[in-house]
């Protein structure tokens, strides 16, 4: 009975809160046209007289840019294999890596790289084709003073 008056009551006041919807129409007033008539092009085409102008022959171009000379040492194209290299540290900031880079590499006898490895950017000494190379050379990186260098495998350059 409960849930009947409360339906019952719902029902009258959703019919007595409703208002009549009325339509009202008002004039617009003068109907103005979004384009104007374009009239006809008059340009008399009869007196229009083309002139050639002569070839040139020598052309003369000008660069923003300034002209290198090339390299008298062309670098040798590096062949590339599977290997490992021995991660010494690893950073969010490039600017970090890269001085991280270059005391490693005032100091030790392996080529050092940065690599970037999402999220970072990650310092790595050597090319070692087999693991036994890369543990060895860890070997000497703790005795040099790094902390907690580790082996990862990676495409290395082969020379």
């Amino acid at each position: 009975m409960r849930y009947f008056i409360g339906t019952l009551t719902m029902i009258v006041l959703t019919s007595l809160g409703c208002a009549k919807k009325e339509t009202v129409i008002q004039p617009i007033g003068e109907v103005q046209p979004i384009f104007e008539e374009v009239s006809p092009d008059t340009t008399d085409t009869s007196t229009v007289v083309f002139i050639e102008e002569p070839e040139t022959t020598a052309v003369e171009t000008s660069s923003i840019f300034k002209e290198v000379a090339p390299e008298e040492e062309i670098t040798p194209e590096v062949k590339k294999a599977s290997g490992y290299r021995v991660q010494i540290g690893a950073y969010k900031d490039q600017a970090y890596a890269e001085k991280s880079a270059e005391k490693a590499r005032k100091v030790l006898s392996q080529k050092v790289y940065v690599e970037y490895v999402m999220p970072y950017y990650k310092v790595r000494v050597g090319n070692f084709l087999n693991r036994a190379e890369a543990a060895q050379y860890r070997k000497q990186l703790i005795n040099s003073g790094y902390k907690k260098p580790f082996i990862v495998e990676t495409t290395i350059n082969v020379e």
